[in-house]
Order: C-alpha cells, then structure tokens, then sequence
C-alpha cells in the first residue's frame, strides 16, 4: 500500500532522517515508535507532503507520489492528522467537517452523519466552534475531519497526546474499529501500551534512521531494545 525507500529529509539546511525504508501493508497498522526529536513527526510530514524528501522515493499503490504536494497526495487517499490537531476554531464542526469532504471521492462511504455516528461524543457540538472544544473533543473532530476525506491511509501522529485516560481508550476503541473496516493507519505514538495494542508491524527509529523493526509481540519481550531505542 505504501512504501519509504531510503527517504531522507528535513527542513532548510537541517537534515532530519536518514535512510528511512518502511513498507506498511494494506489493511494493516505500522506503529513508528522513538525518543523524542529522532524524526517521527518528520517522516510523517514527508508520507504527506509537508516536506519534500531530499532523497528517496515514496509509493503509494506501487505509484511514485514523493513529488507531489500536499494537496495532490491528499487527494490520492491519504489522510494526516497532526500532533497539533489543527482544527479550525473559527468553524463550527460542522463547517470542519464540511470543508474536508470536499477532498472526498465521488460515492465517499463517509458523510457528516456517519462521521458523527462514529464518534457520538461530536453529536451536540455540530454548531460549536472548534476552539469551544475539549481536546478530547478536538481529537475526535481531527480523526473525523481526516475520515470526510475517505482515505485509504489514514496517518496519525501522537493522536493521545495531552488526553484523559478515558478518552484514550475511546481513541483505542475507535482505531480499533477502523482497522476492522480495513483501514491502512501510519501510527506514531509515545504511550507504548497503546501503540503496541494497535499495531501489526513495529518501526524503531533512532538519529533519523530505523534502527529496529518486528512484531509487536516481539517488541514486548525484546527489553533491551525498549531500553535503548525508547527508555523504558
């Protein structure tokens, strides 16, 4: 589905990652697990085209697209939702959600009301600003607003940041579900309990490179590579 080979980048004269190969399956999650400032978020802002690779090339479906901008690999179904969130304060949820499915396919299989079914918790905030939002809230309006899109990956970077345990595992039930249906997901996420939960294939990146990649049952009993790749 989508395929890093020997991609590098980074922002002005600063390269940021080195090398960096990943090939994440249809259907299935890839958690890209590190320290903080190793290249996580830079390698996600790549995939979408935030930044452009220095070298390497990106596929997707077997198709370069390391060339295109942000808005053509959008389009192509690739849907990236920020640490950030990002959502439009000064729009209603409704609005927010709107204006993503204008990147929809013709016949999109996610509307306003099916966004809303998925995530109940946005039902009586439709005409709420997004800066009204709890960041629970605002997580769920990012997801949905990424889902509008019907992609065919979904990226998400750090998407229980700053959350109550609660709405963390609302996040887990809901990402859960979305692998059920099929969805590909790109994960990057501190809180390995989650991450690990989640994910199907593990990436461990170190200085800008994967250092390490495996099962995520295999990442569990591997101590020493917790120890030295995330400090645990």
């Amino acid at each position: 589905m989508l395929e890093l080979d020997q991609v590098e980048s980074g922002y002005g004269e600063t390269m940021v990652t080195h090398g960096v190969s990943l090939a994440i399956a249809p259907a299935q999650t890839h958690a890209v697990l590190g320290r903080n400032g190793v290249g996580k978020t830079t390698t996600l802002k790549t995939v979408a085209g935030q930044i452009t690779p220095r070298a390497g090339t990106i596929r997707l479906g077997g198709t370069n697209i390391h060339h295109l901008p942000a808005h053509a690999i959008a389009r192509l179904g690739i849907a990236y939702v920020p640490e950030t969130r990002d959502v439009f304060g000064a729009l209603t949820v409704r609005e927010n959600l709107k204006l993503a499915g204008r990147l929809a396919k013709p016949g999109s299989g996610w509307t306003i009301d099916d966004t809303i079914a998925f995530f109940p918790n946005l039902a009586n905030r439709l005409d709420h600003g997004g800066h009204q939002l709890s960041g629970g809230e605002q997580q769920m309006l990012a997801i949905g607003r990424a889902l509008m899109t019907d992609p065919d990956i979904l990226i998400l970077d750090e998407p229980t940041e700053g959350l109550a345990p609660i709405i963390i595992e609302q996040i887990f039930e809901k990402l859960t579900e979305l692998k059920s249906r099929g969805m590909t997901i790109l994960l990057v996420e501190q809180n390995l309990h989650f991450a690990l939960g989640l994910a199907d294939q593990v990436s461990l990146m170190s200085r800008g490179q994967i250092v390490w990649q495996g099962l995520p049952e295999d990442l569990k009993t591997d101590q020493a590579a917790q120890a030295r790749w995330l400090g645990v």
